[in-house]
């Protein structure tokens, strides 16, 4: 019963860590047309990013076994899985012919 428990925290720390990682993907995206040098932010973002996440998932299996990394990845995976189809589905509706006229 406890490990249970703790796969599943260390799923929903997947779930955080992708919440995380996607949404300063998308403060960057969003805020690069207002810089002077978009390369090196959107490189410098991508470095902080990857740092944080790998550092996640070291502690984790440090601290734990495979088992929960897999949980974390998998958490990961599924809200990145969701956030793309979700993210998707609101691009087909936009409709882009507004945006030309203004």
């Amino acid at each position: 019963m406890n490990e249970a428990l703790f796969l599943f925290l260390m799923f929903i720390s997947g779930v955080m860590l992708a919440a995380l990682y996607l949404s300063s993907l998308w403060f960057t995206v969003k805020c690069i047309q207002y810089t002077e040098k978009p390369v090196f932010w959107l490189i410098i973002s991508l470095a902080l990013r990857m740092l944080l996440l790998l550092t996640a998932f070291y502690f984790i299996l440090k601290f734990g076994h495979w088992g929960h990394l897999l949980a974390a990845l998998a958490g990961f995976v599924m809200l990145r899985i969701v956030s793309t189809s979700r993210m998707r589905h609101q691009l087909s509706a936009w409709d882009f012919t507004k945006e030309k006229r203004t």
